[in-house]
């Protein structure tokens, strides 16, 4: 798969732009480019193009390829992610609110629908919670469900091999990998300190040469977009003393409504004078769902191929933003005016407004979910449902989002520029079993 470095706006005229060539898989002058959607459950955005692992394919795409490294998530927990990168909208709007509240609203249409009709092949490869009841299946030809027992590592990244080299094109692949999830399998190749600190970063490493493997099977004509859903709190897994502290907050927190936030902060200071570590996180955090920090919110996305002006943009961005990006590269019409997402392809692209909600399901229920507004400089959290003071973070003095700051007029402002809705009641599936088998309590 090769990819060419022109202007990412030359995809909104799909004919001039593929005019002078043919495609491998053999396209023709007229046809718009495939694409193939590859979101890694769990991919953290400071873990590409920071030097985590081995992952020259990843670092390939990087260098070929426009990334939006300051972009994040409408929430810390699967289904809502994926149905705002299909919907372009916050589930506010598209009725998935969390993983149990989690059938599609059938009044959005997804980016699946929207290719099907400008005549693509249309296939997802999924596992996780993105079971078929949710309704993200509208607009595929096929919707595959691969269960987690079963990996990439294994033999059915040829299964997925297969299946992509026998679409017509054009065609839209989602692939949805769970390897970065946990529990972590390294494969034993990779399970060396050659391959990263911890176990996250080894199966990074093996994922990129297995993506590599599959992307080599795509024709040249073909868009990849490679993205994470949420990230991952990692460093503190395998602590003597991590799970039962998680334990005891999650009951005092989460059941007795118990305000930990000042122990929390104390603990995590605690922690990194005995055993310093060098990336954001925080000890008492368990993988995603329950906070809105960047380390669960800030995501990569990556676009290479076909007249892909290479480079690297760092404004504020929003994965509702994806879906009209993906269309305007293609060169087809959104043909819808409600979705709260605004292209990226946008020349005079200018830092947006970043809202994130925690609603995984280790919160217990709606009274303990979070949400946050994140700006190019600031980080305003609250709390709905909990008499609790909202925090600030001044992301230029704090990054890593260690202490939040007294500024009530900064606050006040920031805290009017929630984006409003007449919300989507969400609709409970059934699918408490399913979750359970993932490690969802």
């Amino acid at each position: 798969m090769v990819a060419t470095a022109t202007k990412l706006s030359a995809m909104t005229d799909t004919t001039d732009a593929t005019s002078t060539s043919t495609t491998d898989s053999g396209g023709s002058a007229d046809r718009p480019p495939n694409l193939l959607f590859v979101c890694v459950d769990c991919l953290r955005g400071d873990a590409i193009d920071t030097g985590w692992g081995k992952t020259p394919f990843i670092d390939s795409l990087v260098a070929d390829g426009r990334s939006y490294a300051n972009l994040h998530a409408s929430a810390t927990t699967t289904t809502p992610c994926v149905a705002s990168l299909m919907t372009g909208q916050y589930g506010e709007h598209n009725g998935v609110r969390s993983l149990r509240e989690a059938r599609l609203s059938p009044d959005v249409t997804t980016l699946a629908e929207r290719l099907h009709d400008a005549g693509y092949d249309t296939a997802a490869m999924v596992t996780g919670p993105l079971v078929a009841e949710t309704d993200l299946d509208r607009g595929f030809d096929e919707y595959r469900y691969r269960e987690n027992d079963v990996s990439v590592f294994d033999d059915w990244a040829w299964t997925a091999a297969d299946r992509l080299t026998s679409l017509d094109a054009p065609f839209f692949c989602y692939l949805h990998l769970w390897e970065l999830h946990e529990p972590i399998s390294v494969p034993e190749r990779y399970d060396d300190p050659e391959f990263g600190r911890w176990p996250y970063e080894r199966a990074l490493s093996a994922l990129d040469a297995q993506l590599e493997r599959l992307v080599d099977r795509v024709p040249d004509d073909t868009i990849i977009a490679l993205h994470g859903d949420h990230g991952e709190s990692i460093t503190w897994r395998g602590h003597p003393f991590h799970a039962l502290a998680k334990r005891v907050r999650d009951k005092v927190r989460y059941e007795f409504g118990v305000d930990t936030r000042s122990a929390e902060r104390a603990l995590d200071k605690l922690a990194e004078t005995v055993s310093p570590v060098t990336i954001a996180d925080r000890f008492i955090e368990d993988g995603h769902g329950e906070t809105v920090f960047d380390f669960t919110a800030n995501v990569p996305l990556v676009l290479s191929g076909p007249d892909i002006e290479a480079g690297r943009e760092t404004t504020v961005c929003r994965q509702v933003d994806v879906f009209p990006t993906l269309l305007d590269v293609l060169g087809i019409e959104a043909e819808t005016t409600d979705i709260d997402g605004e292209s990226l392809a946008d020349p005079d692209l200018v830092d947006r407004d970043a809202y994130v909600r925690a609603c995984g399901a280790a919160l217990r229920g709606h009274e303990n979910w979070v949400r946050a507004l994140r700006t190019a400089d600031a980080k305003y959290v609250e709390y709905p449902d909990r008499d609790w003071e909202p925090e600030l973070y001044d992301l230029a003095d704090d990054p890593a989002e260690r202490s939040p700051i007294d500024d009530p007029e900064r606050a006040r402002s920031l805290a009017k520029r929630f984006p409003t809705f007449d919300a989507v009641d969400g609709e409970r599936l059934d699918i408490d079993e399913r979750l359970h088998a993932l490690g969802y309590r």
